[in-house]
């Protein structure tokens, strides 16, 4: 399997795992959902962490701060198909080779930016459980 069916393989294992921890929690009450968000918030702290110790890795600059991370995404993403599309007819295999590591590196950085999107996705969802059993515990 290639680094990016790996990748893309542990997006999909990721959302499934994501799904049934949610389904799960639906079924739980209090103290029982705390701990499937701590849980939760732990695990996507540890894969936040490892992405930016990546990035620091490969020497791009990542900003705690998620528009920033989004901006310079973009940014990333534009260059990347405005190099592929003005030297797809390139044939110099070395320039071809580091275009190729470029589109690779980029379509890494996408599926680790959907998996952090994955991690808010479930966070958030576990939270308004939570806050919704506490509402129903109230009445």
């Amino acid at each position: 399997m290639t680094k990016s069916s790996e990748k893309v393989q542990e997006l999909k294992d990721r959302a499934e795992n994501a799904q049934k921890e949610i389904a799960a929690a639906q079924k739980e009450k209090g103290k029982k959902v705390d701990a499937v968000i701590n849980s939760a918030k732990a695990e996507a702290k540890i894969r936040q962490d490892n992405f930016k110790a990546n990035i620091a890795a490969r020497k791009a600059v990542a900003d705690s701060d998620w528009g920033t991370l989004q901006a310079e995404h973009n940014k990333r993403v534009e260059k990347i198909k405005n190099t592929i599309a003005a030297k797809k007819d390139a044939h110099d295999v070395k320039v071809a080779n580091r275009r190729a590591d470029d589109a690779e590196g980029y379509a890494s950085a996408s599926i680790d930016y959907a998996l952090m999107a994955i991690d808010d996705a479930e966070i958030a969802t576990l939270e308004a459980i939570d806050a919704r059993v506490y509402a129903e515990s109230l009445t």
